[in-house]
């Protein structure tokens, strides 16, 4: 109780008097905007849901001078991707090269994801780098780095491409699932490909898993896992593939 947490959905979220998708709404809150959390029922089925493909419980919580309940499958303490987070100078091709060559869909996705770390999570020590790979063999790199807030980046490269994975302690799938969505709409990709991953990602079941492949295009690919965490709950994170051309 006392979290502040932010509004995490592009479409916005309803403050409602009671805890039912039915309830009187109070007040429509925008993207970004926060709640302090009053009362939390975590032990209570009656107050757990899954909501548009996203799981979690009805709290209630003080938005401005309101009190309501809102539905925290939409709400984190995460950072919200800001706008233009890939500079049209750092992008990887103009929209209409991505158009006519489809093995650069979704790269900027992965571009959005290294803008976002870059600017929300800055480095608490030096990297740790591991190369392989001998004359004649296939060459790869990985390096990771502890970042704030307990966050992990990992970056890996090779003969067949790149990819960034951000890991996240103490984070619901329900935050996972939505972060993917907004560094999306934030990327800058095209209206089709952006409907396309939000579908998948509201069709993901709510289940334990060690890795799981979400979408797969010609040259990138998206996938969330977990790994156990230290209080025996789950560390989940984004993982953005590309390959080479």
């Amino acid at each position: 109780m006392g979290d502040t947490l932010s509004v995490f959905t592009i479409g916005g979220l309803k403050l409602r008097a009671d805890a039912l998708l039915s309830g009187k709404v109070l007040a429509s809150m925008k993207l970004g905007e926060k709640v302090v959390v009053q009362e939390v029922f975590l032990r209570n089925k009656q107050y757990s849901q899954t909501i548009e493909g996203f799981a979690g419980h009805w709290v209630k919580v003080k938005y401005d001078t309101l009190e309501g309940y809102a539905f925290d499958g939409f709400l984190s303490s995460l950072p919200i991707p800001r706008e233009n987070l890939v500079k049209k100078d750092d992008r990887i091709k103009t929209q209409a090269e991505i158009e006519a060559d489809s093995h650069y869909r979704g790269q900027e996705i992965e571009k959005a994801l290294k803008a976002y770390i870059n600017r929300e999570f800055p480095p608490i020590c030096e990297p740790v780098e591991y190369y392989n790979g001998a004359d004649g063999e296939g060459f790869h790199y990985l390096k990771i780095q502890k970042l704030s807030s307990g966050f992990t980046k990992i970056s890996h490269s090779g003969c067949e491409g790149r990819g960034t994975e951000l890991l996240m302690p103490e984070v619901r799938l329900s935050e996972v699932k939505n972060l993917i969505i907004l560094l999306a709409y934030r990327s800058g990709i095209d209206n089709k490909l952006f409907e396309e991953v939000k579908s998948v990602i509201k069709r993901m079941p709510e289940e334990k898993w060690p890795s799981r492949e979400i979408l797969s295009l010609e040259m990138f690919w998206i996938r969330i896992k977990n790994y156990p965490s230290d209080n025996n709950g789950l560390k989940w994170s984004i993982e953005l593939d590309c390959a080479s051309n």
